[in-house]
Order: C-alpha cells, then sequence, then structure tokens
C-alpha cells in the first residue's frame, strides 16, 4: 500500500472516529482533497486493494460514491476531468471479480450512478460490457465465472433500476428489447437447472443454490424492464411482455409445487420463497402501472383463478406462516380487480365509446367476478380469514396493550386479516346484490353461537359481526342496529363469561363502527351503559381499551347530545383515569387521554364538576413519562388547552401546572422540546391568555420568551395572535415594561410576504392606538414606535409601491387611525418622517392624503373606508396648503363613501369587526375584550355624515367665514364636486 494510499485510509478511519474533533479535522481534509486532482479515482482504487483495512475499503467507496452525486455531472461547479472519468469507468468494471459482497453491493450503486448519467452518450458499452458477464457462466462453468455473471446481473439490477427513473424513462425504452430477451434467457435457463437437478436430487447444493439466485436476480431485472420500459399503449398479445408474463405463471406453478415438498431445514426454502414472491410482484407490478393492459392480458383470468385456489385451499394453522405472503399478493391482485378506478369509465359517453373499458368490464362481470365466484370469496374471506389467528390471540394474551395498539396500526403478524378486511370491503362494495342474502344467513347463525360454543365457532361469531362494521356504510338499510343492539348485543355485551371477551371486544368495535352511521339517540343511555360495564377494572384490558375507542366515537359523533351523557360522564371518567394508571404503553395511554379530551371539550363548561380528578393526574402523568415521549406530553397539552378553553376564567387556578410546562418546552437548554410542542404549546398559550381576568406575575413572565419566538416562520401567526391577546388584556404593562422590544420585533414582520402575518402585525398597531387614546397617553406609544423602524417601512412601502398592494390598505388604516385619534400627532409625524426623506422635506402631508384619495377605490372593507373618511374629515380643520392642495381630492373620497351609504338605504355604516376565528358560542374572556374594544371605536359610534359636516364647519370658520371660504378655496375647486358634496351633507 502507497503512502498515499495510507494517509488516505488513515482519514477515512478518523472520519468515522467516535471522538468528535477527531472527526472535523479529518471531515475537513476530506473536503480539502475532494479537488485535489485524481483524488476519487485513487479511493476507488483503494476499494480493490485487499491490502488496506476492509473498513477503509468501504468507507472509501461509500465517499466515492457521494462525490459522483456531487461531481460526475457536467453542470457541476467542480465537474471531474474527463481523464478521472475514463480512469474510474475502467476501474470499476473490476467489480466483476470483487468477491467481498458488501463492497460489491456498494460498487454496484456507485457504477449505476455512472452509467445513469453517462449511458449512452459517453459509455455506449456499459450494457454490452454486463450482459457479457450474465453469460460467462453459460459459456465457460468455473467459480471465476460464476462469479462473474452474478455480479453481472446483481450490476444489471442496480443499473436497470437507476435507468428506469421517470425523467430518463427513454434510456431504458431503447435498450428493453435487448434486456429483456436476455434477462428472460437468464431467467429461464436457470429455474430449468434448478428444476432438472433438483428432480434428480443432485448433490451439489452450490451449483443449486447459484441457479435459484442468478433466477432470483433476473426476476428482479424483468420485472423492471416489463414495468418501466415498455410503452403499454402499443403492447400487442404477441408482445415479448406478454409472451413472457404467460408463462411466468407456468413457472411459480412448478417452483411452488417443490416449495410444498420442502421441509425446514431445507436450504432451498428461503430462495425459492422469493422467487414466487418476486413473480407475484411482477404481475402486481404490471397491475399498478398499467392495470388497463393487465386485466386485457389473456391469462389475467387463469392468474386470479391460480391465486383464488390458493386462497380457497390454504390452512392457517398447519401451513408454514412465510407461505402467507402468496396469500397476500393474491388478495391485493383481486382487490385491485374488483375495485379500481382505472378500470372505471368516468362518464356514460366514455363507457360507451371507449373499447378497452368495454372489454374489461365484460371481463369483470361475465368472466372472473361471477356471483357464484363472488358468494365462495366472500364466504372464504369470513370463514377463514377475518378470523383472529392463533399468533394474534397470543399476542392478546400475553401482550394485550400492543394487540391494541396493532390493531390501529397493522404489524405484519396481521397483514393477513387486514387484506382480507380491504377485499371483503370492496367486494361488498360493488357486489353487495350477492353478498347481502348470505350476510343476513350469517348474522341468523351468529346469534345462535352462544358463550357454551367452541372457540372456533365464537371466532366465527366474531368474523360475522366484523363484516357487519367494516360494511356498516352499505348495511345501514338493511340492518336495524337498534333492534339488533336491543335484543342481541346488549346481552352478549352483558354476559361476562370468559369465552365472551373476544365478543364483547367485538361488540364495542361495532358500536365504534355504528356510531356515526345510523344509532338512534333513544338507545345511547344504553350503550352508555354497556360502554361502562365493559371498562370496569374485572374486564379484560383489550375489552376495556376498545372501550375507550367506543366511548371517544360516541362522544364525538355528530349527533352527540351532552344531556343525555351527563348521568353517566363522572363514572366513565373515573374508569378512564383508573385504567390510564393500570396501562404501561404510552400508546395505549394516549388513546385515554384523546378519549378524556373529546369529553371534556364537548362537555364545555360543564366540565367543571369533574376538572379536577383529571387536572390532579396530569403533572404525575408528565413526570412519568421519559424525555422522548412527545406524543404522550402532546397528548397531555392538548387536553389542558381544552380544560382551560372549557373552564374560562377558573382556568388560572391552574396556571400552577400550565405554565410550567410551557415554560419547560420554550427552556433554550432544551430545544429539541420546543420544535415538537411548539404548536400544541402556542394553542395552550393562546387559550390561557384569553381566558385570563389579569395579567399575573405568572403570565407576564412569559412575555419576553414569546418575543422570542418571532424568529420561527411557521408559528409566527399564532405568536402575533398571543401578541394581540396581551395588548389587550394588559397594555399598560406590556407598553411600559415591553414597549420598544415589542415594536423592535414587529417592525420585523410588518412587512412580511404573507398577508396574514401583516393584517394581525398591524391589528396589535390599531389596538395599541385604541387603547393608548382612550386611556389618554397616545403620544407615549406613538413615540415608542417611532423609536423603531414600524412606521418608517410602512410608509416607504406606501410612498414607493405604485401597482396594488393588500398590505398598503392595511397601513393606510394604521395611520388613518392616529389621523383619527389626533390630527396633530398625525401632522407631527408626516413632518418628521418629511425630514428623514432623500432630499429631507418639511412635510410628507400633502402626498400621504394624494395616496388616500389614489388608493381608496382599493380599500374594499367597509370599516376601513369609514375609518379613511373618519380620518380624512378630521384633517380638515387643519387649515394649512397642504390640507387646502388636497381638499378636492378630499371631497372626491367623501363623496364616495357617502354616496355609497345613501345607496344602501341606511343613515351610516356602523361596521362591527368580527375574528372569523372565534366561533359564535365561545365567549372567551378575550372576545368580552375585543367586544368592548370595538363598542368604544369611533367607527361604531360617529355618524359620518354629522362628522363631516361638522368638521367642514370647523374649516369654515377657521379660513373665516362663509364668505372668505367660498371665495380662498371653494372658487378655485370643481364646482360639480362641491355641490354633490353640498347636496349630501344637506
Amino acid at each position: 500500500m502507497s503512502s498515499v494510499n495510507q494517509q488516505i485510509s488513515q482519514i477515512l478511519l478518523d472520519a468515522s472516529s467516535p471522538d468528535a474533533e477527531t472527526r472535523k479535522i479529518a471531515d475537513a481534509k476530506l473536503k480539502e482533497w475532494e479537488h485535489t486532482p485524481n483524488f476519487y479515482p485513487t479511493l476507488l482504487e483503494m476499494t480493490f486493494d485487499s491490502s488496506i483495512d476492509i473498513h477503509a475499503r468501504s468507507l472509501s467507496i461509500i465517499y466515492m460514491k457521494n462525490g459522483i452525486e456531487k461531481y460526475w455531472r457536467k453542470s457541476s461547479p467542480c465537474c471531474l476531468p474527463q481523464e478521472e472519468k475514463s480512469r474510474i469507468r475502467q476501474t470499476i468494471l473490476k467489480t466483476f471479480e470483487e468477491e467481498n459482497n458488501a463492497l460489491a453491493r456498494q460498487l454496484a450503486v456507485a457504477l449505476a450512478k455512472i452509467g445513469r448519467i453517462d449511458f449512452p452518450n459517453d459509455w455506449p458499452d456499459l450494457i454490452e460490457i454486463v450482459l457479457q458477464a450474465t453469460k460467462m457462466y453459460d459459456i465457460e462453468p468455473n467459480p471465476k465465472n460464476r462469479l462473474i455473471s452474478y455480479r453481472g446481473l446483481t450490476l444489471l439490477n442496480q443499473i436497470i433500476k437507476a435507468l428506469s427513473s421517470s425523467r430518463i424513462s427513454r434510456k431504458i425504452n431503447i435498450i428493453a428489447p435487448e434486456l429483456l430477451s436476455n434477462t428472460v434467457s437468464q431467467f429461464i435457463n436457470n429455474v430449468n437447472q434448478f428444476i432438472t437437478k433438483f428432480s434428480e436430487n443432485s448433490s451439489d447444493e452450490t451449483d443449486i443454490r447459484y441457479h435459484l439466485e442468478f433466477s432470483l436476480y433476473a426476476l428482479k431485472c424483468i420485472r423492471k424492464i416489463i414495468v418501466f420500459g415498455y410503452n403499454y399503449n402499443n403492447i400487442t398479445a404477441d408482445s415479448d411482455p406478454i409472451k413472457f408474463l404467460n408463462i411466468l405463471l407456468e413457472y411459480m406453478t412448478k417452483l411452488l409445487a417443490i416449495y410444498q415438498t420442502l421441509k425446514e431445514p431445507s436450504p432451498y426454502i428461503e430462495m425459492l420463497l422469493k422467487i414466487i414472491k418476486g413473480c407475484g410482484k411482477v404481475f402486481l407490478n404490471i397491475q399498478t402501472y398499467n392495470p388497463v393492459q393487465f386485466t386485457l392480458m389473456g391469462r389475467c383470468p387463469e392468474i386470479v383463478s391460480w391465486y383464488w385456489d390458493k386462497i380457497n385451499t390454504y390452512d392457517r394453522k398447519t401451513c408454514n406462516s412465510d407461505y402467507e405472503v402468496i396469500i397476500v399478493q393474491g388478495m391485493e391482485l383481486i382487490t385491485h380487480l374488483v375495485k379500481n378506478p382505472d378500470l372505471t369509465p368516468t362518464s356514460r359517453a366514455e363507457a360507451e365509446q371507449n373499447k378497452d373499458l368495454k372489454a374489461i368490464d365484460n371481463i369483470l362481470k361475465n368472466v372472473i367476478f361471477i356471483p357464484q365466484f363472488v358468494e365462495a370469496l366472500s364466504e372464504v374471506l369470513i370463514f377463514k380469514y377475518l378470523s383472529f389467528s392463533e399468533n394474534e390471540l397470543s399476542n392478546w394474551e400475553f401482550s394485550p396493550e400492543t394487540f391494541v395498539c396493532d390493531e390501529d396500526t397493522p404489524s405484519c403478524e396481521s397483514q393477513l386479516r387486514i387484506c382480507a378486511e380491504t377485499l371483503f370491503l370492496n367486494l361488498f362494495s360493488t357486489h353487495s346484490e350477492v353478498i347481502t342474502p348470505k350476510i343476513l344467513v350469517y348474522i341468523q347463525q351468529a346469534s345462535e353461537i352462544t358463550d357454551k360454543a367452541s372457540k372456533d365457532d365464537i371466532l366465527l361469531k366474531d368474523a360475522i359481526y366484523s363484516t357487519i362494521g367494516l360494511g356498516a356504510n352499505n348495511f345501514n338499510e338493511i340492518i336495524n342496529f337498534d333492534s339488533w343492539f336491543l335484543n342481541n348485543l346488549l346481552q352478549e355485551g352483558l354476559n361476562k363469561s370468559p369465552n365472551f371477551i373476544i365478543i364483547r371486544r367485538r361488540i364495542s368495535w361495532l358500536i365504534s363502527k355504528w356510531i356515526g352511521v345510523k344509532i338512534s339517540k333513544e338507545i345511547r343511555p344504553k350503550i352508555y351503559e354497556l360502554l361502562i360495564s365493559l371498562l370496569v377494572p374485572e374486564e379484560d384490558l383489550v375489552v376495556r381499551l376498545t372501550a375507550i375507542n367506543a366511548v371517544h366515537s360516541c362522544v364525538d359523533d355528530w349527533e352527540f347530545e351532552l344531556d343525555s351523557y351527563l348521568p353517566y360522564n363522572e363514572t366513565i371518567i373515573d374508569l378512564c383515569l383508573r385504567l390510564i394508571f393500570e396501562t404501561t404503553e404510552f400508546d395505549c395511554k394516549i388513546k385515554i387521554i384523546n378519549c378524556l379530551s373529546v369529553i371534556v371539550e364537548r362537555m364545555g363548561t360543564k366540565v367543571v364538576v369533574c376538572a379536577e380528578k383529571i387536572i390532579n393526574i396530569l403533572p404525575q402523568l408528565w413526570d412519568s413519562s421519559g424525555e422522548d415521549q412527545f406524543t404522550f406530553k402532546s397528548s397531555i397539552i392538548v387536553i389542558l388547552t381544552k380544560l382551560v378553553v372549557s373552564l374560562r376564567q377558573d382556568s388560572m387556578k391552574i396556571y400552577n401546572i400550565t405554565i410550567p410546562i410551557i415554560k419547560k418546552c420554550l427552556n433554550t437548554s432544551t430545544k429539541k422540546d420546543y420544535y415538537f410542542f411548539i404548536e400544541d404549546i402556542l394553542e395552550l398559550w393562546q387559550a390561557i391568555i384569553q381566558n385570563a381576568t389579569e395579567c399575573t406575575s405568572e403570565l407576564l413572565s412569559l412575555f419576553q420568551p414569546l418575543l422570542t419566538l418571532y424568529d420561527y416562520g411557521s408559528t409566527l401567526l399564532t405568536v402575533l395572535k398571543i401578541t394581540e391577546s396581551y395588548v389587550l388584556l394588559a397594555p399598560d404593562i406590556i407598553f411600559q415594561q415591553h414597549g420598544i422590544d415589542l415594536y423592535n420585533r414587529l417592525s420585523e414582520v410588518i412587512d412580511h410576504p404573507k398577508p396574514e402575518i401583516v393584517k394581525h402585525t398591524v391589528r396589535i398597531i390599531d389596538y395599541s392606538v385604541q387603547i393608548c387614546n382612550r386611556n389618554q397617553c397616545l403620544s407615549s406609544i406613538i413615540e415608542v414606535i417611532t423609536n423603531t423602524l414600524v412606521f418608517e417601512k410602512m410608509l416607504e412601502t406606501i410612498i414607493k409601491e405604485k401597482g396594488y398592494c393588500r398590505a398598503i390598505v392595511d397601513y393606510l388604516s394604521v395611520f388613518a387611525r392616529i389621523m383619527l385619534c389626533d390630527v396633530n400627532i398625525f401632522v407631527n409625524l408626516m413632518k418628521h418622517f418629511g425630514q428623514k426623506c432623500e432630499p429631507p422635506q418639511d412635510s410628507i402631508l400633502k402626498p400621504m392624503i394624494q395616496t388616500y384619495v389614489d388608493r381608496i377605490d382599493t380599500i374594499g372593507h367597509p370599516k376601513v373606508r369609514k375609518l379613511v373618511g373618519l380620518a380624512l374629515s378630521n384633517i380638515l380643520p387643519i387649515l394649512n396648503q397642504d390640507t387646502i392642495d388636497q381638499l378636492q381630492g378630499i371631497f372626491v373620497v367623501m363623496s364616495d363613501i357617502l354616496t355609497e351609504i345613501l345607496e344602501s338605504g341606511k343613515k351610516d355604516i356602523l361596521v362591527n369587526w368580527q375574528d372569523d376565528t372565534v366561533e359564535p358560542e365561545e365567549e372567551s374572556l378575550d372576545t368580552i375584550r375585543r367586544k368592548e374594544l370595538e363598542k368604544n371605536d369611533p367607527i361604531s359610534n360617529i355618524n359620518i355624515f354629522d362628522f363631516f359636516k361638522s368638521k367642514l364647519s370647523e374649516l369654515e370658520s377657521n379660513a373665516g367665514g362663509p364668505q372668505s371660504f367660498n371665495n380662498l378655496i371653494l372658487s378655485h375647486m370643481d364646482q360639480m364636486i362641491v355641490y354633490q358634496v353640498q347636496k349630501l351633507i344637506q
């Protein structure tokens, strides 16, 4: 090993060192070497150098593979020179003889990445080289050539995978026929060799295994070529892909027959099953990407029949569970035929004109899904696959909480049953006329199965009941659930026999499925009584947790009635709280907390009677969870939020719980907590501030951390809403202690590109002006805002932006508010910012008024239009040249606004602003504070006609009386405009 290779090898090992400082130094060195000539060719050569540590060789190919991604394309900023690329292409072909499988896999991926970019222009013979390698063992059988051929197939698989990407699919289209011919030949030859040698009881186990591995990789290649390499709109029955699909079923049959004769520990079982599964994946992939062509394929009915035979004859008790993958594939294939939008015409015209869809409709209705088959398939699904397997029942017994969690997120153990449920549901929705009569018979049979029946019969009863839940939407006009519940399910649910545990659990599950479909209000009390009996501590844990789901569904239902539920509420909550401490899985605890959250939400203010019980357990639950139980903690935050909303002002009593949680999540030393909880924490925070009667020291202590959250764009809107509520709750404290900090943060977002952000930022400023004007301290808050960039940024946009801009309307409303509250402060502001202009001006009052005149038509909201009208009226008595020059424009604006009011048939527009995010029934204290502010808003109290008339009189008086006003001002204006205004105010 050369000294250079030795040095690179050591740096690569250092880059994977557990010591952070060592890694940092090594990474910096590797970064430096990336642009050194021949660095990547050297890395590749090191990979093939057996004298180098294997770990370093592995790291070298990984680093080189990453380098290909960054520097191989010609468009890359530091593209590798052509000489280095040629050297790499030549060297990487040594992969064919690489004996280490792990290195060979990484090399294959690297070669495929190069091929994806360079083939066919810069590496035209790549495919030819690889195909030649796959044939080496056939030409001259020996160990060396066997390895070359095997590596050739694995390389081909990776190359085809790379070339099959959608952006460059044309590359594989060009070579698909040649690739398919070679890979099909490899598959057929190797499968036939395996069958022959296996039949002859050959003792060369290694050779037989290689035939199986060759077959598997050839099949993987074929699947990708057939799916991505052909345009199926031009495929005919005698084309190569269809020919292969037609013979594939025969090979599946032969290989499955051999598989069924093998017993553990046969060395061929695993590989054979992979090949059979691979054959199924070919059919499933074709069906997924080309459903029309698959269905029209001549052997489609035969493929369905083949899988149906396996589904029908499979014995879950005696057969190898690994074999289930074939059954699952069969169910998936039939499911995609039963209900597939690609096989269904979207209109009557398409149904009549599309020949392919007409042919498919005939195949599906008259060849595949004939009534006898539908009936038989549904029966097999119910009697064999919808019931719990022994593995699932064992899981129920020994790990009940895991069993419940798996029902929500199915594991591999329940995959077969879940597939069966999906198939049955689709089959029933499309062939209900065939299946319904049978189901009704099964229900009658199930009603006769008592707790004295055998385990198999009880499992069958459970499976039949599951069909009623799965098809609830289809059965709602056929089955009277109320009657069935009262006459059968209620008694069975109250039957405490150990044999009926499965049925009691299923009845809870049925209630969850039917509650939103068709259960009358009259029987809901009986349902609550039953669920209480299923939640008692003596009951099986799976039954209790399933009953929790049922309670959740009942309370969360659209037709839920609080009055009928209230008598049972305390008992249900007590049982839920007890259960939460008896479970150990956090997913189950979350399920219970979510149920309690829904109850709290639906009870509203009446939750106060039981809130203390729930609140008392939450700190204990929070502390008992680990640091990484984010979802569990998030569910606690959610229920706290709902408790705060329901308790209204009484929520201040639980600040000792809520505020420490907020502080903990915002702690800079636990930033990961913040990122995970941020949305839930902000909702809790918003609920707290909106329902507070006063700004306590605890609440005030959160305001400074709130300002730091302005840096996080994803939650900025909620942060602004919380800031609004703080300003409404305690304006004096906020402005005195945090005014400068607050407006500095607002100045950073006042010109935000999102209109919603600007809207709420402006609303905070508007509230500030209104409140301070009411408290007679307007000049103080204006001084604070002026010392930040808020006004400066707003004015810059107003003056410079010529086109329509939603933000300008919001900005103009703020200055109109100041103009209305105190015209002298507004005039002084215009002088202040005029002097900051380039070049400096005495005032920008005149261009500001002109902006209102020019943009009045872009202001659509009646409230803002009235605000502008009042503001412009208020500035009229300021008799200076700027206002006199703009008087005609002001008259035009006022004429438009007053005319609109008269045309609406009203004496004035007294606009009441409502926050769309607040539901009418949610009368939080924050809503009351907003309404109070709105009630005292001049917009809601001042008659704009009278106000304009009075201000016009002041202007007339200031001008020296009517005669002087007319001679000096009105005579120089458009008399038609003057006439319109005079007429409007009379």
